[in-house]
Formats: structure tokens, C-alpha cells, sequence
């Protein structure tokens, strides 16, 4: 049997080609963009203005939807919603709902597993599974609205997987996220994280033309532990990193962050604070300092209060803008490198 294609992840010019072929009216492929990326149909009888010919005709091969939806984990401060889904081949993955006042973020997934292998975040932990597909990532999005009744205001690529290690994909949501027709969300309340993989971090500036923000995992400032802790760091050393991020700053004078995930014992030092301010400070860059969380097969330890304090005031005390990450979903295995592919483990 022929694989299904799933109009989740159509861009507004793949369906007026496709209403094209059908010699539909050219305004269906807007209204289809409208059902799929504003009211999130997950069938075609929530379309009211849409004939019931036009399922029809395209046929069974067609398929709206390449997620279902599994279960959602509501974390103790009701601040988290951990939301499982199911792959049409059958795998699961994982995307994170944080409300905080105002603001609803979702934290997308863009691979089912990691390749980068990070020695201190769950994500890697599991065997590599594959790519998620543009409808794929911003399926995630849409269930996410649907079944929480209210509109995102902002979107991390920071969940399974390396964005920019699926990168046309990550491209393409992007597009349907940011367009009128499709979610309408603007480029400044989404972010996109990224390991440090210089070249495809100098193409994602340029394609989406510096607009949508871009956040750095760092975790440590020294180059042969960052190598340790984040090992594409070998083949991205920081030299590159900075070289990078150097070039970017000045051509389009971008807001940069950098994500410190601080270790207990490992990386907390007042050297290492010093070398991100090194780092940070030309670049006029933010820091965001997420004390780790912990996972139950791995050794690392959170930091104390007092250890995050000190080294978030090195920072301050030389001129870097520093946050520290408020620990939230923890009791849910949801908060920061605690997703993972595989449940259970």
C-alpha cells in the first residue's frame, strides 16, 4: 500500500498547486491553510465551508494529520504540560507546554532522538529513530492549541533533537509557523536552539533572515570540556563557534543567547563564569543559566542556590544580562534535557 501524504506541513504554494491539479478555485488552498494552521481540524467534517466532494477527490492516500495524540502529564505547579504523540510508524515523542502569566510556550521536537549526544540530557540516550517532518513539527503546535483552548505566543525549538541536523525541515515549519496563512506568529517569539554547528548556523541566519532569534547551547566555556559535555564541539570547536557568532553580530546586529546548563562540580567554576563572560560580552550576548536537572541514570548533580548565585553574579558584576531558568515539569520529566524518545526509562 502506497504511503499516505499528509496535508499538515503543505506550505500555501504546495496547496494551490494542488487545488491546481484538481481545478478547485484557487481561494480553496488559502482556506485550506486557514482549517489546517488557525482552527487545527483534525477531520475534514470541522471544515464548515469546505465540500465534502473535496476529501473525496483527493482520495485516501491523503491524510490530514501524521500525529495522534497520546496523553498529556500536567506537572505538580500546573506550569508544565507534558504532551506524548504518536508517529504514524509508530513512535512517540514528546512536546512541552509552559504557562508562566501571559505567555504560553510551546517547546517543539524536531527528531525522534538526538544524534549529538550531549553526555548530561536524556534526548541522546535512547537509538536514533529519524528526522520529524515539517507537518510533524508543527502538528505539535497545533494539537498542543487545540487541546489547551488557547492561542501559543511563543515557540523553542529546544525539545528531542538538533534542529539544524534537520535542517529543510526546521526551515519549512519555520515558514508555517511565521506566515499569514498559516500559524501568523511573529519571528520574535520564536527561537531556535542549536549545539553550535557553525555552517548550517550560518545558513539558518540567512534564510530566515536574521529574524527569528537564535540560542547557542554552550556549557562551558573552555574547549576541551565543552567537548566532553557536548561532543560535536570537536568538530565544531568553540574558535569556530565564536568566529561564527562574531560575523553574525556585526552584519545583522541580532540579539545571541547562549543556554549554560550549570552542573554541579563540573562546570561551575568562577573560571568558567569568567570564560562565557569572554565569550558573552562581545557578542552582547544573553545568558540563560538552567541549573541541571536531574536524570535518574546519570551521575551529575544541581547545583546549590548559592553555587548558581555566584556564578550568576560573575556574569552580572561584567556587564552580561543573565537569567536564571526557574525549574519547571521536573516532577514530570518535562523540564530541560529531561525528554527523551523512549518513556519509561
Amino acid at each position: 500500500m502506497k504511503e499516505p501524504t499528509f496535508l499538515y506541513g503543505l506550505d500555501l504554494e504546495e496547496l494551490t498547486r494542488l487545488a491546481a491539479e484538481h481545478q478547485w478555485p484557487a481561494y480553496r488552498a488559502r482556506q485550506i491553510a486557514q482549517w489546517l494552521y488557525r482552527k487545527h481540524i483534525a477531520s475534514w467534517d470541522e471544515a464548515k465551508n469546505i465540500p465534502a466532494e473535496l476529501p473525496k477527490a483527493l482520495g485516501p492516500q491523503w491524510v490530514l494529520r501524521a500525529l495522534e495524540f497520546e496523553e498529556a502529564s500536567d506537572s505538580a505547579q500546573h506550569e508544565s504540560v507534558k504532551f506524548l504523540f504518536k508517529t504514524r510508524d509508530g513512535m512517540l515523542l514528546e512536546s512541552v507546554l509552559i504557562a508562566q502569566r501571559d505567555r504560553r510556550t510551546v517547546c517543539v521536537s524536531t527528531q525522534l532522538g538526538c544524534k549529538i549526544g550531549c553526555i548530561f540530557c536524556a534526548s541522546g540516550k535512547g537509538k536514533f529513530g529519524r528526522n520529524l517532518t515539517a507537518g510533524e513539527i508543527v502538528e505539535q503546535v497545533a494539537w498542543i492549541e487545540k487541546k489547551n483552548g488557547q492561542p501559543v505566543t511563543n515557540i523553542v525549538f529546544m525539545g528531542v533533537g538538533e534542529p539544524l541536523d534537520n535542517f529543510e525541515a526546521t526551515m519549512k515549519a519555520l515558514k508555517i509557523l511565521q506566515a499569514p496563512w498559516g500559524f501568523g506568529l511573529s519571528s520574535r517569539r520564536i527561537t531556535v536552539s542549536t549545539s553550535g554547528i557553525t555552517p548550517k548556523i550560518v545558513e539558518f541566519v540567512r534564510r530566515s533572515e536574521g529574524r527569528v532569534r537564535l540560542s547557542v547551547s554552550l556549557h562551558s566555556s573552555d574547549d576541551k570540556r565543552r567537548t566532553e559535555l557536548v561532543p560535536v564541539n570537536k568538530k565544531y570547536p568553540l574558535a569556530d563557534l565564536e568566529r561564527t557568532l562574531r560575523q553574525i553580530h556585526m552584519t545583522l546586529k541580532r540579539d545571541i543567547t547562549f543556554e549554560y546548563t550549570l552542573i554541579d562540580g563540573v562546570n561551575d567554576s568562577d573560571e568558567e563564569a569568567r570564560g562565557v563572560v569572554r565569550l558573552a560580552r562581545p557578542l552582547q550576548a544573553k545568558v540563560n543559566v538552567i541549573p541541571y536537572n536531574p536524570i535518574r541514570e546519570m551521575k551529575f548533580r544541581t547545583p546549590s542556590p548559592q553555587t548558581v548565585e555566584r556564578f550568576a553574579g560573575v556574569l552580572e558584576k561584567s556587564g552580561v544580562r543573565v537569567t536564571v531558568r526557574r525549574t519547571a515539569g521536573q516532577d514530570i520529566n518535562a523540564a530541560c534535557g529531561q525528554l527523551r524518545l523512549d518513556r519509561g526509562k
